[in-house]
């Protein structure tokens, strides 16, 4: 192994331990376990007042990672919490920037990290959901009578019953992941430009809170389709009907591949004109 590859490869391993091992991600747990608890109450109570007793695991997942309140709520504020330090380096941390001997390398490990952080984050929550619900609901390869009878108790468009549950959950998810890697990016650019974590924390935040306004109908209509909230949550695409006031699934794709792209952009510039202890770039 070179010493260039070797020296990446170190700063790789140095951002995982600096802001991603670390004792606060333990928080993911009981936030989890709160989200659960109340997710599959609301579907208990009132799958019982239908009388309808055909419930499985399906249920419980979109419940919860298709409802808003939940994801723009809750979820997403811990995600920016967790990560938003990630471009705000510590003197230590310009030492071994210092070795690595490139910004542009720099920038690419800053953003490699926050793809981690965000399947790691993705992923637990999803282990700690669908292992905690499972105890109550039985897993199936179908929807289940709830869903087609009452989709909109579960927070799914109706649409979505024609594909199947897994393949409608992996959409779910490409979304989820795309929407915190890039609420995620923003965060971290807004810390580099001010190397304060705080700022780049609320940053992300005011873009959330206006995705959960959007959620909530408090945007006027000319302006949904650019909020956040209509390309981060599953149900809130058209799905092929051609009288639906929401975006196609595909158009949430290049609209974070676009966000994505842009903010990627506009932190390796910012980075290039950070002071850093660094003198010259490679």
């Amino acid at each position: 192994m070179n010493r260039t590859r070797h020296s990446t490869l170190s700063f790789l391993k140095f951002n995982i331990e600096q802001y991603i091992a670390r004792k606060r991600w333990l928080i993911v747990l009981p936030v989890c376990l709160f989200i659960v608890y109340f997710g599959d109450s609301a579907i208990l109570v009132p799958s019982r007042h239908y009388n309808i007793l055909s419930l499985n695991i399906w249920d419980a997942l979109f419940n919860i990672l298709a409802n808003g309140n939940m994801i723009l709520g809750l979820l997403t504020f811990l995600f920016l919490f967790l990560i938003s330090d990630i471009s705000v380096e510590t003197s230590f941390g310009e030492l071994v920037l210092f070795r690595l001997q490139s910004r542009s390398k720099w920038w690419l490990e800053k953003i490699l990290t926050l793809v981690l952080a965000t399947l790691l984050y993705t992923g637990i929550v999803l282990i700690i959901v669908g292992g905690v619900s499972s105890f109550v609901f039985p897993w199936s390869n179908s929807w289940s009578e709830m869903a087609r009878a009452h989709p909109v108790d579960l927070y799914l468009n109706p649409d979505i019953l024609k594909f199947s549950p897994l393949s409608a959950f992996m959409g779910l998810i490409t979304l989820l992941i795309l929407g915190f890697f890039s609420l995620g990016l923003v965060t971290i650019v807004a810390s580099l430009l001010l190397n304060n974590a705080i700022i780049g924390f609320l940053v992300g935040v005011i873009i959330n809170v206006c995705g959960l306004f959007g959620y909530h109908g408090w945007i006027p209509r000319p302006f949904e389709n650019l909020s956040i909230n209509n390309h981060i949550l599953f149900d809130f695409h058209s799905f092929g009907e051609k009288n639906s006031l929401y975006p196609p699934y595909f158009a949430s794709i290049i609209y974070w591949v676009i966000w994505i792209i842009f903010f990627m952009v506009l932190g390796f510039r910012i980075c290039k004109r950070r002071d850093f202890i660094l003198k010259s770039d490679s």
